[in-house]
């Protein structure tokens, strides 16, 4: 008997409103199978219009400073973030602990002492070495950056503590908040004051502190008094979680830094310009909005698997991650298919030059798929409790990828930097498909929708080249090309695949 047969079997069987569940009762049915469902659509309509309002500032800031400034405000996120390794690290351990429902209050309060700590010495770090932080930003910004490191460490607390109390769908329509205030706040600091880098970075920083706020208020647990014990439990699980983190923050800004600092020190062996790491950025948030669906599968299913996990109830782990696994790329491949077609016209939205990174669009397409399906596993395999376990495959990523980028970008420049991404996120999914097999066994791969994505989106990619022969190549035609192609994929795969379709007639009918 297969996986699915001894799951299809269970009362739980339903993520997304499968329709396995024949023995259920509806009630139970409604109360319990569709929350996870009802959570990743949530939580994936609020990453929409994050994406959307992140890509008009996107657009905005390009269009106003053009290519190489974007890519110096790229140089001070990548480092913000490899900055906020320690406290995202207790992010984690909090969302963990918390999710595991018990003593919530004591690991809240224990958690925010920690973070409050770190935040403390990180800022300090920066202010004393500012020089520095200025030669590798490329402008005089320590101070506002200190300012927005601090922001962004409460933040991710905050999001992790909402997490942690099953509030993923307000912890994303916090994300949404963030991102239109610091849109907004970009958007007219340009327009009515012309600021450059300096006040994007200041204005990113208030963004996040006003977002902060909000997202404390709305955090449904309350703080209690900590013990030795709640302090310890968070050290446990963060001192395997924060390289979780590191691979995180490796996977979206290790080549940014390393174009960056390899063209500092090897001038005309990795001479990458900053414009060209602009493009590189524009294209690396491009490709990410095809990743959103799987970051809201993913962030939906860690509580559910932290529970699942306590109880060692692996039959529904099985079927949820399986569930996972159908609809994770159901963007990414088709996006793959219309990159290679035309990336380059679509990029030219935010100016000319960009089109220069088309073919580096569908290189980080490709990453994000690969990543994606690997984050699944690393996910499930934290979930349940074995972050030493994630540890290990973190570990060897990390080394494929600083490994990868430092060898390729000083062969191939900016395209060994999009390879090296792509072999990474390669190791990882295969090392973590490995480890997760040797703690709940062989994960349940649905390898018969995958194929039906690949070929739809096929089927795609001959309907916009048909297309393409008969409209002009001009951005507005491109948009209706690519509107068509997604049209064409999601008919021909809803034909195709009855449980997808099935899934999305049960949302549409709710």
């Amino acid at each position: 008997m297969g996986m699915m047969d001894r799951v299809v079997q269970g009362p739980y069987t339903g993520w997304l409103a499968a329709g396995y569940a024949r023995d259920t009762p509806d009630t139970e049915w409604s109360s319990v199978n569709t929350r996870p469902g009802k959570t990743t659509i949530i939580y994936f309509l609020s990453q929409v219009g994050t994406t959307l309002a992140g890509g008009i500032a996107t657009w905005y800031i390009n269009t106003e400073l053009g290519p190489g400034p974007y890519g110096e405000y790229s140089i001070a996120v990548a480092f913000l973030f490899w900055l906020n390794i320690p406290t995202s690290a207790i992010g984690n351990a909090v969302n963990k602990r918390i999710s595991e429902g018990t003593d919530r209050g004591a690991f809240l309060t224990a958690g925010h002492t920690f973070n409050l700590a770190v935040n403390i010495v990180l800022v300090g770090i920066i202010l004393v070495f500012s020089e520095q932080v200025n030669i590798l930003v490329g402008l005089d910004v320590a101070r506002y950056f200190a300012a927005l490191v601090a922001a962004r460490a409460l933040f991710d607390l905050a999001l992790s503590s909402l997490r942690g109390y099953k509030q993923v769908g307000t912890s994303g329509g916090l994300k949404t908040l963030e991102q239109v205030l610091r849109s907004g706040i970009h958007i007219g600091a340009l327009f009515i004051f012309g600021v450059g880098v300096g006040g994007l970075v200041l204005g990113h920083a208030t963004a996040i502190f006003l977002a902060t706020a909000v997202g404390l208020t709305l955090l449904d647990g309350r703080p209690s008094r900590p013990e030795r014990r709640h302090f310890t439990g968070l050290l446990e699980y963060a001192r395997y979680a924060w390289l979780g983190t590191l691979k995180t923050r490796a996977f979206a800004w290790t080549d940014v830094l390393m174009m960056r600092g390899l063209s500092l020190s090897i001038i005309g062996l990795a001479a990458i310009s900053k414009s060209q790491i602009g493009i590189y950025k524009v294209a690396w948030t491009v490709a990410s909005v095809l990743a959103l669906v799987s970051i809201a599968i993913k962030q939906t299913l860690f509580p559910e698997f932290s529970e699942l996990g306590v109880n060692e109830d692996y039959e529904r782990v099985h079927h949820y991650l399986n569930e996972g696994l159908t609809f994770t790329g159901i963007f990414a491949i088709p996006g793959i298919f219309g990159a290679i077609i035309v990336g380059d016209t679509i990029l030219t939205i935010f100016g000319p030059e960009y089109a220069r990174g088309g073919t580096i669009l569908v290189i980080l397409i490709s990453s994000r798929l690969l990543a994606a399906y690997g984050s699944q596993f690393l996910n499930t395999i934290n979930a349940i409790d074995r972050p030493d376990v994630a540890f290990r495959v973190n570990l060897a990523y990390v080394a494929a990828n600083v490994g990868l980028n430092f060898a390729l970008i000083s062969l191939f420049g900016w395209y060994g930097a999009a390879f090296a991404t792509a072999l990474a996120s390669l190791t990882s999914l295969v090392l973590g498909a490995y480890a997760l097999r040797g703690i709940i066994g062989t994960p349940d791969i649905p390898f018969r929708e995958l194929g039906i994505q690949v070929l739809a989106a096929t089927v795609m990619l001959g309907a916009v080249l048909g297309l393409q022969r008969l409209l002009p190549g001009t951005l507005a035609w491109t948009l209706v090309v690519v509107a068509v192609g997604a049209a064409v994929y999601g008919i021909v795969l809803a034909g195709l695949s009855p449980r997808i379709r099935g899934k999305a007639i049960g949302f549409l009918s709710e």
